[in-house]
């Protein structure tokens, strides 16, 4: 048979001044937890319940073997910290305001920074050095923002139109093209032509606005699938606005494009609207109809040059 012991109790009111022996146990029957005496302190230590314990919801800070501060609001002391997975895989995700602000790692000797990884200032990746923590250097910064393949062809088939915009394209985000950034755009075009090929003309294009377009030019002839390309150099002149100033020079074109296809034949600057999400993507346009002559845009390249 089972012994049922019970602990002296009686109300918050009562234990509140009363001053138990030293080790003496009594039970608030008020609040129902447990007081701890110590033959002085009037009412004893109250012996916390499982409901006190504080939620971690929005709280102030954290630290784990240390103590953190306004700034590293979570603090750990630790020779190592482990983030594991519940079944599958696991992020560590590092969120910034605005592209203009930062969401990096910084390696540190005492304290000082060494190295940092991360969107350092803008949305590139930047990894960068420091022998003081004052002065940094980029040694690695994205350059390319993409390769793609496999784009649609513009055939010449039903004589000179409008332009054909390449489905192969780049999204640019609002506000990317700041004052001094300056990208590369290479354009590989599969170009298959008769005896007599019509004018062909490749433009670049950022949204509505063309940046850049060389003269009617006649691709070399009796061509099969012939690989060419034509590179262009863009550069913003304005910080990003409704009507930013833009540059663009064509750095080389193959020569089965024709000798004028290296030339801009647009007055710069260019004005565009950086200020918004845009498309830089490649068009063409034949000159008349030619049965059998195409023009396949099959590789776009796009880098930062800054």
């Amino acid at each position: 048979m089972s012994v049922q012991v019970k602990q002296r109790r009686d109300t918050a009111q009562f234990l509140s001044t009363y001053v138990g022996a030293a080790g003496e146990l009594l039970v608030d029957s008020t609040a129902w937890r447990l007081q701890v005496h110590d033959g002085v302190t009037p009412g004893g230590h109250a012996v916390a319940l499982a409901s006190d314990a504080p939620s971690l919801q929005s709280v102030a800070g954290l630290g784990v073997m240390t103590t953190y501060d306004a700034v590293n609001r979570v603090a750990v002391k630790s020779a190592a910290a482990l983030f594991d997975h519940t079944g599958a895989g696991v992020q560590l995700k590092v969120n910034k305001a605005g592209a203009a602000d930062t969401a990096s790692l910084l390696y540190q000797t005492g304290y000082s920074g060494r190295a940092e990884a991360g969107l350092c200032g803008d949305d590139r990746f930047h990894l960068k050095t420091s022998a003081d923590g004052a002065s940094w250097v980029d040694g690695l910064v994205q350059r390319t923002l993409c390769v793609l393949a496999g784009g649609d062809v513009n055939s010449a088939s039903s004589g000179a139109g409008a332009d054909h915009d390449h489905t192969l394209s780049l999204s640019l985000p609002a506000g990317f093209l700041s004052a001094g950034q300056a990208l590369r755009v290479t354009a590989a075009l599969r170009l298959a032509t008769g005896a007599a090929p019509p004018t062909l003309v490749t433009k670049l294009k950022l949204g509505a606005a063309t940046l850049a377009a060389h003269a009617p030019a006649a691709p070399a002839a009796s061509l099969a699938n012939q690989q060419m390309c034509v590179t262009w150099t863009l550069q913003a002149l304005d910080p990003p606005g409704a009507a930013s100033g833009l540059e663009c020079a064509v750095v080389a074109a193959s020569a089965g494009l024709g000798a004028q296809a290296s030339q801009n034949a647009l007055a710069m600057p260019v004005s565009a609207a950086t200020n918004g999400g845009l498309t830089l993507r490649v068009a063409t346009l034949w000159g008349a109809a030619a049965p059998g002559v195409e023009a396949r845009l099959s590789q776009l390249v796009v880098e930062a040059l800054n």
